[in-house]
């Protein structure tokens, strides 16, 4: 952001649109870091049961369907569920989140059941 700021000022560009452009980046900035404090602590279940995956929420627990195509590195994973209305939830897990363990073990999970 801060080389956003650095390379707005220093455009040759009419002083009233460089003030616009960088009203627009702190409002952008302030979305960002608002969004960022509000966000809700989410918790994710796995049931091998039935093969379902639960996420809480502020309307309390959604139940979800693993899609069948998951990102998964050894630092990041993007899961992608389908909610039974249709729509779909992407979260992203970083390794910092949880343990190794339980990062590893949900990284051989998704990878066996997307093939």
């Amino acid at each position: 952001m801060l080389s956003i700021f650095m390379l707005l000022a220093v455009l040759p560009i009419l002083f009233w649109p460089k003030v616009i452009a960088i009203g627009g980046v702190i409002l952008l900035l302030v979305r960002i870091i608002t969004l960022w404090r509000n966000r809700q602590r989410q918790e994710l279940l796995f049931n091998p049961e039935d093969d379902s995956w639960q996420l809480s929420g502020p309307q309390g627990w959604q139940e979800l369907r693993l899609k069948s195509d998951q990102f998964v590195t050894a630092r990041l994973v993007i899961i992608y569920f389908k909610t039974p209305k249709g729509s779909v939830i992407k979260r992203v897990i970083t390794r910092d989140v949880m343990t190794t363990t339980d990062h590893h073990k949900l990284r051989v999970l998704l990878l066996a059941r997307s093939h």
